[in-house]
């Protein structure tokens, strides 16, 4: 049986090219939509401890809680209250600031001028021990001592007392937004507002009261 040729319009070399294209068109139009992108999943909300910091002329200050810091008379820390605040101030110094580091250290006014030095100073140095633990580098360490002179709160109080036996970390010539950039809003918060919050509590009274 002689088969039957196709149709004459087909048999033109343009017409058959435009019927192939044709095909190809509507073979991609009838093709499965891609399967859509998931959405980015959310960032984890942030749970780590809240710093006070404040802005001063000298660059930034973080303080650390009492509750993180030290008894009457020691320097030691309290390692289980001490760690978070640390491993935090840690990963700051070490991933969004490469300023040198002052470790300022803090007494109430219990005991003598001299023994109040001293223990400033061996509280400065316990923290720098531990940051360096932490991977700080321990030449962007240095510590100054102030035994009770520079208190932040009255030492009237036991409440008062606990916040002057301190550690200040004092980043210099740093500014405030380089550091909290980019960071949870509740990651920080303003170590004055804190403290003013507190006397207006009647929780502690003001330095100047001492």
């Amino acid at each position: 049986m002689t088969p039957t040729p196709p149709p004459l319009s087909l048999r033109h070399p343009f017409v058959l090219a435009t019927a192939l294209v044709t095909a190809l068109t509507l073979g991609a139009c009838q093709s499965p939509p891609p399967a859509p992108v998931p959405a980015a999943a959310a960032p984890a909300p942030y749970s780590g401890p809240t710093l006070a910091v404040a802005q001063s002329p000298r660059g930034v200050q973080i303080f650390l809680p009492g509750s993180a810091l030290f008894e009457t008379g020691q320097a030691s820390l309290n390692p289980a209250e001490s760690g978070p605040y640390l491993s935090r101030v840690a990963d700051l110094l070490l991933h969004k600031t490469e300023h040198p580091v002052v470790l300022e250290g803090h007494t109430d006014n219990t005991g003598s001028d001299a023994t109040n030095q001293a223990l400033s100073e061996a509280r400065a140095q316990t923290v720098r021990r531990e940051l360096i633990a932490l991977g700080v580098p321990a030449q962007r360490l240095k510590t100054e001592a102030y035994s009770y002179k520079r208190p932040v709160a009255s030492n009237a109080t036991e409440e008062g007392r606990r916040l002057n036996r301190r550690v200040e970390v004092l980043v210099l010539d740093e500014q405030l937004d380089t550091l909290t950039r980019g960071e949870a809003p509740n990651a920080f918060e303003s170590a004055w507002d804190r403290l003013k919050s507190m006397i207006d509590q009647g929780l502690v009274r003001p330095a100047a009261a001492s």
